[in-house]
C-alpha cells in the first residue's frame, strides 16, 4: 500500500525531471554542427594608361579582386566572383570609371600559397555604356602566413601576394603582367573565418 506521502512525492519528482530535461544545456552532438562560415579573397592593383578627352594621359587604377565564400559542411563557393574596377580621374576633375563582378573560376592552394581566378563578365561605366571584360589573374604568396583574431569567433589569415594577370576590355588588353601600383596595397590573399 503507497502512502499519502508517497503518492505526493512521486507527483513533485515528475515535473522536475520533466523541468529539468528541458532547461539542460544541448548535448556536445548538437553543439558540434554549429556551422563555420568561410570567406577567401585575393586582391591586386594596376596601373594602366588613360587617355582623356583634351588627349592628356592620366595613370588609372585598375582592381581585382575574388571572393569565395561557402558555408561549412560546404568545402567550395557554387558561385565564386571577381570584381573588377577602374578609375580615372582627368586634369579637368572628369572621372571615367566601370566596374564588373564577374562569376569566376578560382582555384586555391591550401594555407593561401596560391590563387588563380579566371572569368568575363560585363562592365558598367559611368556613362551608362556596358563592356565586355575577360581577366587571368594569378597570386603567388611571398610572406608568411599571418593570423589576428578580430572578435569572439571571428578569425583571419594573410599572406602578401605577388600577383600576374591579363585583363581585356572590349577585347584591348588594359594590363598582361605583373601588379604594379606603387601606393596602393600590396596584393595579398586572406581568408576570414566566422564562427
Amino acid at each position: 500500500m503507497i502512502s499519502t506521502t508517497s503518492k505526493r512525492l512521486s507527483a513533485a519528482v515528475v515535473p522536475l525531471v520533466v523541468l529539468a530535461g528541458l532547461v539542460l544545456p544541448p548535448s556536445a552532438s548538437t553543439a558540434a554542427t554549429k556551422s563555420v562560415f568561410f570567406e577567401e579573397t585575393s586582391q591586386a592593383f594596376w596601373v594602366v594608361p588613360h587617355e582623356c578627352a583634351d588627349g592628356s594621359t592620366v595613370e588609372a587604377t585598375l582592381l581585382v579582386e575574388t571572393t569565395r565564400d561557402f558555408e561549412s559542411p560546404d568545402t567550395e563557393d557554387a558561385d565564386p566572383t571577381a570584381r573588377v574596377q577602374y578609375l580615372a580621374v582627368c586634369p579637368d576633375g572628369t572621372s571615367y570609371s566601370w566596374i564588373a563582378f564577374a562569376p569566376a573560376t578560382i582555384i586555391s592552394a591550401k594555407n593561401l600559397k596560391s590563387v588563380k581566378a579566371t572569368g568575363s563578365g560585363i562592365a558598367r561605366d559611368n556613362l551608362g555604356q556596358t563592356h565586355e571584360v575577360t581577366f587571368d589573374v594569378s597570386w603567388t604568396a611571398v610572406g608568411p602566413l599571418e593570423s589576428s583574431v578580430n572578435g569572439p569567433g571571428s578569425s583571419r589569415k594573410q599572406r602578401e601576394a605577388t600577383a600576374t594577370g591579363t585583363v581585356t576590355f572590349d577585347g584591348a588588353v588594359l594590363v598582361d603582367g605583373p601588379a604594379n601600383h606603387p601606393t596602393r596595397p600590396s596584393p595579398f590573399i586572406r581568408v576570414d573565418i566566422e564562427k
